[in-house]
């Protein structure tokens, strides 16, 4: 399962980055986003590893990430190992103009167990949770 989704954040690229590349930022626009434990490497150095504590609808849940690709302020990419699956998001910033960027998210998703069967039923949701990930982004960014 795969998709596609994007935004266009009204800040220059450099306030972009600065935003993005913020070790603790993340916290402002993931919603349910608890701690980062950092395991190895640093902060978005690729092979860098990290687990994600979520507390989502009332349960805990872990997400393992790793840093795969890094290549900023062009673009990075990310695996995540959580009990549903494994995926990867490819996370893209384009400046447009001085004073905006295109961010787009390309998720690629791997399920398992249960979620093999019904995942495909669930790309809306995934997608609806990526959309509202960078959407928050944005709005940090902007405030």
């Amino acid at each position: 399962m795969k998709y596609t989704v994007s935004n266009t954040i009204n800040r220059s690229m450099d306030q972009v980055m600065e935003k993005y590349k913020d070790p603790e930022g993340v916290k402002n626009w993931m919603d349910g986003l608890e701690k980062i434990e950092r395991l190895s490497g640093s902060h978005m150095e690729v092979g860098a590893k990290s687990n994600f504590h979520f507390l989502y609808k009332g349960k805990q849940m872990q997400i393992a990430e790793e840093v795969l690709e890094e290549d900023l302020p062009r673009q990075i990419k990310y695996g995540f190992t959580s009990s549903m699956g494994y995926n990867t998001v490819e996370m893209i910033f384009e400046p447009i103009d001085d004073n905006s960027v295109r961010q787009t998210n390309n998720s690629y998703f791997e399920m398992r167990g249960f979620m093999k069967l019904i995942g495909f039923v669930m790309i809306g949701m995934f997608k609806k949770q990526s959309k509202t990930y960078i959407n928050a982004f944005k709005s940090w960014v902007e405030e």
